[in-house]
C-alpha cells in the first residue's frame, strides 16, 4: 500500500460514542475513524444493534437483510445504517433480536455463554452481508475480545475477504483482563474446524478457546492505548497469562497512546458548564463551576478545602480496594470528595453509606454525561488509582479541564501523568509507584 493512499478501513467494536457507552473503548470508536476520515480515508464502523439503540432517534435506515446458518440454525440479520455525527463515517448496526435487540444490554456479565455466543454471532453476521454492503476493507480494524472472532474467520472461513493479501488486519487490545475464554465446544458454534484453529498458534489456550489469544495470533499487527501498557503486557504480572504469546509477537505489537476528542472536551465552549472558560481563565471559571457543583451536591462552599473528584467505573481494577481500606478516614480528610460512577455493589454501597454519614463525600450512582462534564470542570484534584490501567482517558480530561491527577504509575497514567515532585518542571500530577 502506498503510504499516501486512502485506505477503506472497517473498525468493529461493542460501543461507539453517541450511540452506546459503556468504557473508553466507545470514546476511541467514536473519535478516531472520525479523524481518519478527517485524513481522506473511507472509514466505516460495525456495530451490534442493542435494544437501547432507537432506530427513530438515529434515523437508522434498513440496508440489508441476510440469513445463513449458525449453531445449527437458520439465522436472520438485519443492517441498518447511520452516520456518526459531525463526520463522513457510515455506520453499520448488525439486529439480531435475540442476541441483541431484546435487550439494552451490552454485556450480560455472568452469561458468558450466551455472551460468547451473541458476539460470535455478530462476528460471522458482519463478513456474511459485508459484500452485500459493496464495501471491501483494505483495514480490518477489530476492538478487544469480542471483534477477535473475525480474525479466525478471515483466517479460515471468510479468507477471500482478505483479497488474497491485499486486505489486512489490525486488532486492538483495550484491556487485557477480559479474553473471552470458554471450552472447545464453542468452535462447533462458531463453524470453525477444530483441527484447524484449535492449535498452540491459534485459538487453543490451558486447553479452552480464547479470542483474545486469537485476535493476537492472528492479526497482522496488534495495538495497544499506551506504550507503556504495550511493555507490561509482555510481562508475568500484567499479561493474564498470554505474556509469552504477546511476547513471541513483540516485533508486531505496539502501544499507540489514546487520546480525546479536543472539540467534545473543551471547557471553552462546553455546554454543560455553568461557566466556560479558557486556560487563562481556569482560577475564577472552575470557581465559578466548583461553587454550583457544591451548591448541587449540598457541600459546604469552603473556598480554601480542595474538591476531588472520581469519574469511573467502580471496580477493584480502577484502585477502590485502595479506597476500602480507608474507607473509615476520608471522611475526615481535610477535601471534599464526588464520586460518578456505577459498578461492583460493595463500593456502590461503600460510597452511598459514606455519603450518608459524612459531610465532605457525596456519591451519584450511575452514568451521566453532563455531569461528568461538570465535575471535570469543579475539581482541584482528579482521583485516579488504577491497579492497572492500559490507556486511560479520565486522567486526559482532567488535565484539558485544569484538575490535577493523582493516579498510580501504571500503563497510560505512567506515560501521561509526571509526577511534580519528581520533575518540578514538566511535572503535571501527582502519582505514586507501589500500590
Amino acid at each position: 500500500m502506498a503510504q499516501n493512499a486512502h485506505l477503506r478501513i472497517l473498525f468493529v467494536a461493542t460501543e461507539a460514542v453517541p450511540f452506546v457507552k459503556v468504557g473508553g473503548v466507545a470514546d476511541v470508536i467514536g473519535s478516531l475513524p472520525r479523524e481518519l476520515a478527517a485524513l481522506g480515508h473511507d472509514v466505516r464502523i460495525f456495530l451490534p444493534r442493542y435494544g437501547g439503540i432507537d432506530p427513530h432517534v438515529w434515523g437508522l435506515k434498513s440496508v440489508a437483510t441476510l440469513s445463513f446458518p449458525f449453531d445449527g440454525v437458520q439465522q436472520t440479520i438485519a443492517v441498518w445504517q447511520s452516520t456518526l455525527p459531525g463526520s463522513t463515517v457510515m455506520v453499520y448496526f448488525l439486529d439480531h433480536p435475540e442476541a441483541f435487540g431484546q435487550s439494552p444490554q451490552v454485556y450480560l456479565g455472568l452469561d458468558q455463554w450466551r455472551e460468547q455466543w451473541r458476539f460470535l454471532l455478530f462476528c460471522r453476521g458482519l463478513l456474511n452481508v459485508l459484500p452485500l454492503l459493496d464495501f471491501a476493507p483494505d483495514v480490518f480494524h477489530l476492538h478487544d475480545w469480542q471483534a477477535a472472532p473475525c480474525a479466525a474467520f478471515l483466517r479460515t472461513t471468510h479468507r477471500h475477504l482478505l483479497r488474497q493479501g491485499h486486505a489486512r488486519i489490525i486488532y486492538t487490545i483495550h484491556n487485557l483482563q477480559y479474553q473471552g475464554r470458554w471450552d472447545v465446544s464453542m468452535l462447533d458454534v462458531a463453524g470453525l474446524s477444530r483441527q484447524q484453529v484449535f492449535t498452540p498458534e491459534g485459538l487453543e489456550f490451558a486447553n479452552d478457546v480464547n479470542w483474545m489469544k486469537g485476535g493476537v495470533a492472528y492479526a497482522d499487527m496488534v495495538t495497544t492505548v499506551s506504550q507503556r501498557y504495550a511493555q507490561e503486557i509482555q510481562t508475568l504480572d500484567f499479561g493474564w497469562g498470554l505474556d509469552e504469546v504477546l511476547t513471541r509477537r513483540h516485533s508486531r505489537l505496539v502501544g499507540i497512546p489514546n487520546g480525546i476528542d479536543w472539540d467534545e472536551w473543551n471547557p471553552a465552549r462546553d455546554a454543560a458548564l455553568t461557566a466556560t472558560y479558557t486556560p487563562d481563565e481556569v482560577a475564577t471559571g472552575k470557581a465559578q463551576n466548583r461553587t454550583a457543583i457544591r451548591q448541587h451536591f449540598d457541600l459546604p462552599g469552603e473556598p480554601d478545602v480542595p474538591l476531588a473528584v472520581v469519574v469511573s467505573r467502580l471496580a477493584d481494577q480502577k484502585g477502590f480496594d485502595l479506597l476500602a481500606e480507608m474507607a473509615d478516614t476520608l471522611g475526615t480528610l481535610p477535601w471534599q470528595l464526588i464520586v460518578l460512577g456505577t459498578g461492583q455493589p460493595q463500593y456502590e454501597t461503600m460510597f452511598r453509606e459514606l455519603a450518608a454519614k459524612t459531610s465532605n463525600v457525596r456519591v451519584r450512582i450511575g452514568f451521566d454525561v453532563g455531569l461528568s462534564h461538570q465535575l471535570y470542570a469543579a475539581a482541584d484534584l482528579f482521583l485516579m488509582p488504577s491497579a492497572f490501567e492500559p490507556g486511560g482517558l479520565g486522567q486526559l480530561i482532567a488535565l484539558r479541564y485544569g484538575a490535577v491527577p493523582i493516579v498510580h504509575a501504571t500503563g497510560g497514567l505512567a506515560d501521561t501523568i509526571t509526577d511534580v515532585s519528581d520533575d518540578p518542571e514538566r511535572g503535571n500530577g501527582f502519582s505514586f509507584a507501589e500500590y
